[in-house]
């Protein structure tokens, strides 16, 4: 199984549309994936369709009991979720005193290890216990930035805690690459911005972008990743040329 984590330590940069659009698109193409919603809010979860208020078990429990599969919920054909809603913000409090806190993700993944191809974690905006947790287990990071000067220097600082995780817990952890989201080529600025993250972050920087599409945002609404709502839209091919470049990069 490989294990991608989605992160950005800003709020807005379609991190859980990124998410959920490749989820399906790997499944679509016959990959059995496991889904981990590690964001208090849940908007993974919700996307798919799940009642945030009435879950049973959530990635909090999956955390603390270091087992993964009693909290599991069949989504969909090759797609299985661990959810989350606002009980997973206690991680952050109850696991500080814990020895070994950044481990528990990464010894649940450890007994699914043959169930899956492709692990997706989404992650909350905040360096938190929990986003710490899906950078010890994982093997790569891929991060979407919308195309600004200010996104671009905030991105610095992930980078950082990235470095230090890799350096310090998980030598095995790779930045996969980093992709646009929200990319308007009409805008004056954006040749200038795409020659300035070449120059900062070179071959990271994925080719796929991900343009706006209205598309994109009336999806999650109805429950439905882009693939199953409109198939047809620069959504759907932008995601499908983005999760395409992110399966070469991961020889999957």
């Amino acid at each position: 199984m490989r294990k991608i984590v989605i992160a950005n330590n800003k709020g807005g940069v379609a991190k859980t549309t990124s998410a959920l659009n490749l989820i399906g698109y790997f499944a679509k193409k016959g990959y059995k994936v496991l889904a981990i919603d590690l964001d208090p809010q849940g908007n993974l979860t919700d996307a798919f369709g799940i009642d945030l208020e009435n879950l049973e078990k959530t990635a909090y429990d999956a955390l603390k009991d270091k087992d993964l599969s009693e909290s599991l919920l069949s989504i969909a054909e090759n797609i299985d979720l661990l959810p989350s809603n606002l009980d997973v913000e206690k991680a952050n409090l109850d696991f500080v005193s814990i020895l070994g806190r950044e481990l528990l993700l990464k010894k649940g993944l450890s007994k699914l290890e043959d169930n899956y191809d492709i692990c997706i974690m989404d992650t909350s905006p905040n360096l938190s216990t929990l986003t710490l947790n899906a950078l010890t287990s994982a093997d790569s990071v891929y991060i979407p930035l919308k195309s600004g000067y200010f996104e671009m220097r905030g991105a610095s600082v992930l980078l950082e805690v990235i470095e230090n995780v890799k350096e310090d817990i998980n030598p095995n952890l790779n930045i996969g690459g980093v992709f646009l989201t929200q990319y308007d080529s009409r805008v004056n600025m954006a040749s200038e911005v795409i020659e300035q993250l070449e120059n900062y972050f070179g071959d990271k920087l994925i080719n796929a972008k991900i343009r706006n599409n209205i598309s994109l945002v009336e999806a999650p609404a109805l429950m439905k990743n882009i693939f199953e709502y409109k198939p047809n839209s620069n959504g759907a091919k932008d995601y499908e040329a983005l999760g395409d470049e992110i399966l070469k990069r991961e020889q999957i």
